[in-house]
C-alpha cells in the first residue's frame, strides 16, 4: 500500500519521530435489524475447523456459495458533506504532543468521548519507554495509563522489531499488545488494566502475531502466516486452536481466510470463532483486496471500488471518482463504513476531501479534512497499531505533502502540520 507507507513516512517527518503505523478495533459485531436478510447459503466444509470459545470446543461449519449476483453501478458525480457537519459531536481537535512533549497518535475511541492514545518520547530509543494514554475530546484533558515497558536493543531493522507495541486490542477490563523480543521471531505478549496501573508479561513465545485480542481471561492472536493461538491472561503454554490454518484475526470474534497474492489478495473466509460458523465470501471475478468483517466487504473491480455483503448480495460499485484506500476491512459497529479515497489527478480543485466515508448502509458519503490544492489527498489514518479495524480516524489539516521529482523518481515530502489532529471518533457517531 504505497500511499499508506508514504502517508506513514510524511506523519513521521512532522511529528518528529519514528513510528511504526499498523491498520486495525477488538469488538465484536453486532447485527443490525434494519430489514429482513435473505439467509446465507454456504456449502458443506470439506473439513470441520475447530475453535475455542470460553474454554469450550465447537466445530466451524458451512454450506456452499450463492450465484454471483449483478453489479449495480452507482452515480458517477458524489457529493460530499463534511463530518463535522454531518456528526458535530464525534469530530474533535487534538494536540499532537501532550504536556511532557512526548508525541501522541490515536490508537482507538474508548467511549463517545474518550481516545486511547500511544505517547513517545521524542526520538524514541530501545531504552525509552512509550506509555498509554486517553484523550478525552470532551474535556480537552488527558490521563496516564501506564508505561509500556521498552523492548531489548535490536540490531536488525525489520518492522516487527521497532520499539513499543506491534499490535494492541482492548476489552472492558485490559489493554493487551504484542512486541517484538529481540533477534529471532519471537514476541512477547503484555496486558495493562483498561483503568491503568503496571503492564504485565502474560507470555513469551517464538512467534510473530500480526493481531491481537482479548476473549474472556484469554489472550488470542494470529500469526502472520496464519493460524490462531490463544494463552490464559494467568500465562502458561499458548495452544493453537485447531483447524485454524491460514486464518487471521480480524475483529473479534471474527476471523478472515485468504486466497491470491499478496497485498491484493481476496478474503474468501468469515469464521466466528465463538460461535462455529464459517460463511464462504462470494468473490467477484476480478475482483481484489476484497476484506470483510462480519457483514460487509469492500474490495476493488476495474478500479473502481465495490462493496457487498459477504455472501455476495448488494453489490454495487462506487462512483468513478472514488478509489480504494488501500486494502481496508470495513469501519464501525456492524462494518458500517468504507474508507475509500476521491481520484483528482491534477490535485488542483478545491473543496476535495483527503478522504470519503462511505456509509454501507444508507450510501451516504461524508468527507473527511479537505485537500490543499496542489497537494496529495491520502493523509488520514486509521488508529496506529491497532490489531481489529480501528474506531479512531484522524489527520492533520495543516500538513502539505507534494511529489518532488529528479531524475524520473518521485517521493512524498511533507510541510506545515504537526501541531493538531482533527480526530473522528466512530462510537461517537450516532445513526
Amino acid at each position: 500500500m504505497r500511499g499508506e507507507q508514504d502517508l506513514v513516512r510524511t506523519l513521521r517527518t512532522a511529528a518528529g519521530q519514528v513510528e511504526r503505523i499498523d491498520l486495525a478495533e477488538g469488538v465484536a459485531a453486532r447485527r443490525r435489524g434494519r430489514r429482513t436478510r435473505q439467509r446465507v447459503r454456504v456449502a458443506l466444509a470439506a473439513a470441520a475447523v475447530v475453535a475455542i470459545a470460553g474454554g469450550t470446543t465447537v466445530a466451524l461449519s458451512g454450506e456452499g456459495r450463492r450465484a454471483q449476483p449483478a453489479v449495480t453501478a452507482t452515480p458517477s458525480a458524489p457529493r460530499f458533506t463534511s463530518a463535522a457537519e454531518v456528526w458535530p459531536n464525534a469530530v474533535a481537535k487534538m494536540p499532537t504532543r501532550n504536556s511532557e512533549g512526548m508525541s501522541i497518535h490515536p490508537v482507538t475511541a474508548l467511549s463517545a468521548t474518550e481516545v486511547l492514545m500511544l505517547a513517545s518520547p521524542n526520538g524514541a530509543s530501545w531504552e525509552r519507554a512509550m506509555r498509554l494514554e486517553v484523550y478525552d475530546t470532551a474535556r480537552k484533558t488527558a490521563r496516564v495509563l501506564g508505561e509500556i515497558p521498552p523492548v531489548k536493543k535490536i540490531s536488525v531493522p525489520v518492522p516487527q522489531a521497532l520499539p513499543g507495541p506491534a499490535v494492541i486490542a482492548v476489552d472492558s477490563r485490559y489493554i493487551a499488545w504484542s512486541a517484538r523480543a529481540d533477534n529471532r521471531p519471537r514476541m512477547s505478549f503484555w496486558i495493562m488494566p483498561r483503568a491503568g496501573g503496571a503492564a504485565r508479561k502474560v507470555v513469551e513465545a517464538a512467534m510473530v502475531a500480526d493481531a491481537v485480542a482479548l476473549s474472556g481471561d484469554s489472550l488470542v492472536w494470529s500469526l502472520a502466516k496464519g493460524g490462531v493461538y490463544r494463552v490464559p491472561l494467568t500465562g502458561g503454554t499458548p495452544a493453537r486452536l485447531p483447524g485454524t490454518d491460514g486464518l487471521h484475526l480480524t475483529a473479534w470474534p471474527w476471523a478472515a481466510g485468504y486466497e491470491g497474492r499478496a497485498l491484493v489478495k481476496n478474503q474468501n473466509r468469515v469464521v466466528n470463532l465463538e460461535t462455529g460458523q464459517s460463511f464462504d465470501v462470494s468473490v467477484p471475478k476480478g475482483a481484489r483486496m476484497l476484506r470483510c468483517v462480519s457483514q460487509w466487504c469492500v474490495g476493488e473491480l476495474k478500479n473502481r471500488v465495490v462493496v457487498q455483503r459477504v455472501d455476495g448480495s448488494e453489490r454495487k460499485t462506487l462512483p468513478s471518482a472514488l478509489r480504494p484506500y488501500g486494502p481496508s476491512e470495513p469501519l464501525g459497529d456492524g462494518d458500517r463504513f468504507a474508507l475509500v479515497s476521491v481520484h483528482d489527478p491534477d490535485k488542483n480543485k478545491p473543496g476535495v476531501p483527503l478522504a470519503v466515508m462511505y456509509d454501507l448502509a444508507t450510501g451516504m458519503m461524508t468527507g473527511l479534512g479537505e485537500r490543499i490544492p496542489g497537494t496529495e489527498g491520502r493523509g488520514v489514518t486509521r488508529g496506529v497499531h491497532w490489531a481489529a479495524p480501528s474506531t479512531t480516524l484522524f489527520w492533520d489539516q495543516d500538513l502539505r505533502i507534494r511529489q518532488q521529482c529528479e531524475k524520473g523518481r518521485c517521493i512524498p515530502r511533507a510541510s506545515g502540520g504537526g501541531k493538531e489532529y482533527t480526530l473522528l471518533n466512530l462510537a461517537a457517531v450516532t445513526r
